[in-house]
């Protein structure tokens, strides 16, 4: 028996693992699910499920792993409960436990490691698919309480998960408390709206700039929902729960300080809905702003590509064709040391030189050009926004002059603009869904010689669309579900994961 001299360091020992277990679970979905299943196990053997609450890390500390599945806030203090979905799921196998020792030991093959195919991508991609999913949610509570106000508590709306306490409440006080409501509706919409432009942010790092202010509007209407739900329930709404367990995990993750809204103390008055959707609709518009410029940019830079390919073919009335579209980029806001704009001048630096005269734009553009000794592609490594530009373009050389069915949602102009011009398409066939519309009518759409690709908005398509692949297997047409909104780098991600070796073949 070991001295106390000699007495091992047990709680550095179980410090230790914890912190390795933190690190390796953030970028290891199948190692999430199995601490999740020991964590059920061990609450099991201690025979209380509903009162297990773990203390997480204080301010400055990483929150690590994400088997901390639900918060609540409470005496000013944030605690973690254990999902009720987690302790639903199978007790760890002999082979779970292997796993897990084997993990730790370093004996798995590389084949069996978790490779992110997107390295700018700052979170899982299930992240977005989550957020989607609440703003869905949000705006379904928000619809279910105008019907039903409109209607005197009669609701011709089906129940769902998002609206399940609402229907028996409603029923109760829609008159008596019609004003509460009315302010718990506009309340659910500004959460909808803004957690729609984050899912559109969480994975885009170009985007990333806007992330921290639309993380401050999100506190601010999450807590508005939860004070007004006060007024109506007593318990918490399970959704308004889930966007705050979201949006710790994220400010956590980014380092990002809210100072404001996240105590139950500290509340932001429901009541001032329509000014707060003001706000968010100002930040968003800003948002999409940039996100025109972008794809404005993304369009000069195909179109510069181009020219430089004809010049290189022997097109010499292309060059001066390009030095108008240099200038136009430079007008944009693109930065004249831009990695892709230097990568594509390299081989005419010459050319640039002698025509650096003609405008300051192109004088800047030709000292950063010259500034590198080599090539730009051998000597600099990709940023995260070029990386995500580069599958873009990768997959638009797969697309190009080719039409896409879309399928689900209701059709968007400039998103739809949006998408051809990112990819090159000849056209995209945007296909609705309607409640009880037959998938039949899609079918002629798919069959189309000119269509190289069927994607599936799967957060707005019909159950019943299912039979689409059996259309897509039958026509040969690759089959691509897109479970997280329609941003230019999410889709070209999806195509590329799902469908580029088919497209490539």
């Amino acid at each position: 028996m070991p001295t106390e001299e000699h007495q091992p360091d047990l709680t550095g020992a179980i410090q230790a693992v914890l912190d390795a277990l933190q690190r390796q679970a953030r970028n290891d979905h199948e190692l999430r699910r199995h601490l999740r299943v020991i964590g059920a196990a061990l609450l099991s053997i201690a025979g209380d499920h509903n009162d297990a609450f773990v203390k997480l890390p204080s301010e400055g500390e990483s929150s690590g792993s994400s088997a901390l599945q639900a918060a609540d806030v409470a005496d000013g203090r944030a605690y973690a409960t254990v999902d009720a979905s987690v302790l639903a799921q199978p007790l760890a196998t002999d082979d779970d436990i292997k796993r897990l020792a084997a993990h730790f030991a370093g004996e798995l093959d590389a084949a069996d490691q978790p490779v992110s195919p997107l390295p700018s991508t700052p979170s899982d991609q299930d992240e977005a698919i989550q957020l989607a999913e609440l703003s869905d949610c949000f705006q379904a509570k928000a619809a279910y309480i105008r019907q039903a106000l409109s209607s005197s508590g009669k609701n011709s709306l089906e129940p769902s998960p998002c609206t399940q306490w609402i229907g028996a409440k409603l029923k109760q006080s829609a008159q008596s408390q019609r004003s509460d409501w009315e302010v718990f509706a506009g309340s659910c919409e500004v959460v909808a709206l803004i957690a729609d432009a984050l899912s559109e942010i969480v994975n885009n790092a170009v985007l990333k700039e806007y992330l921290p202010e639309g993380l401050l509007l999100a506190a601010e209407a999450q807590s508005a929902v939860a004070a007004a739900v006060r007024r109506l329930y007593k318990k918490p709404d399970p959704a308004q729960e889930r966007f705050f367990r979201w949006l710790r995990q994220r400010t956590d993750v980014d380092r990002v300080y809210l100072p404001r809204y996240m105590w139950r103390d500290d509340t932001a008055d429901p009541d001032q809905w329509q000014e707060r959707l003001a706000r968010v609709q100002a930040w968003r518009e800003t948002l999409d702003k940039e996100i025109y410029r972008r794809r404005h940019e993304r369009k000069l830079f195909g179109k510069l590509r181009y020219q430089l390919s004809q010049v290189v073919a022997g097109a010499a009335d292309q060059w001066p064709r390009a030095l108008q579209t240099i200038n136009a980029l430079i007008d944009l806001g693109v930065p004249p040391s831009h990695r892709m704009l230097r990568q594509l001048l390299w081989p005419f630096r010459d050319q640039l030189n002698a025509a650096s005269a003609e405008s300051r734009q192109l004088g800047w553009v030709a000292r950063e050009v010259a500034r590198a000794a080599t090539s730009p592609s051998d000597t600099e490594p990709l940023s995260p926004a070029d990386r995500d530009e580069k599958l873009v373009e990768q997959v638009a050389d797969l697309l190009r002059n080719t039409s896409v069915v879309l399928i689900g949602g209701d059709e968007r102009p400039l998103v739809r603009q949006t998408i051809e011009e990112a990819f090159g398409l000849r056209e995209l066939i945007w296909c609705d869904t309607r409640p009880h519309q037959s998938h039949l009518a899609i079918e002629p759409f798919i069959a189309r010689p000119e269509v190289s690709v069927v994607l599936l908005a799967i957060r707005w398509a019909s159950h019943r669309l299912g039979a689409v692949r059996e259309f897509c297997e039958r026509y040969n047409k690759p089959f691509v579900r897109l479970p997280a909104g329609y941003s230019i780098n999410q889709i070209a991600y999806q195509i590329w994961e799902q469908a580029s070796e088919r497209l490539r073949a």
